[in-house]
């Protein structure tokens, strides 16, 4: 397969027990490690997105690197490879905004680390199909792995 694709950060948040999408992200996981049919990558960005939703909840500088560090830890177990944030990709970003005024700014950011790579995104938000990136939904994606296990 040629495609390859980028979680953002609802997928990275999903790595945690308390989190609602926990058990779907653990399965498309175990799926993605049976077969690896296909580089997966997380970007920087999503990293950046999700210490800013902890200090925005009045989270400790110690629980903010503690949740990074395991969150890290737990994409590279799983043979996730990260994508850098670049100026140009930054850049993209403020294009994205302009054109699009309902995107967040972390949304904007995704779509251009993605578009950049060349990267489908794994996302539940249809945000992205209003920028040009090719988005599979969590249970699509799942199915799309589970198709390549039973094809194996």
């Amino acid at each position: 397969m040629n495609e390859n694709f980028m979680v953002e950060t609802e997928f990275l948040f999903g790595f945690q027990p308390k989190d609602r999408r926990y058990d779907m992200v653990s399965r498309i996981l175990r799926a993605y490690m049976a077969t690896k049919p296909f580089s997966l990558y997380y970007p920087a960005s999503a990293l950046i997105e999700i210490r800013e939703v902890m200090a925005s909840h009045g989270k400790s500088a110690i629980e903010r690197l503690n949740a990074l560090t395991y969150i890290k830890a737990k994409a590279s177990a799983s043979n996730l490879s990260e994508v850098s944030l670049f100026s140009d990709d930054l850049i993209l970003c403020e294009e994205i905004l302009t054109q699009h005024k309902a995107l967040t700014f972390f949304d904007a950011l995704h779509a251009s680390a993605a578009l950049t790579n060349k990267l489908s995104i794994v996302s539940n938000d249809e945000a992205y199909d209003e920028v040009g990136v090719k988005r599979v939904s969590f249970k699509d994606f799942l199915n799309l792995l589970e198709g390549k296990a039973s094809t194996a």
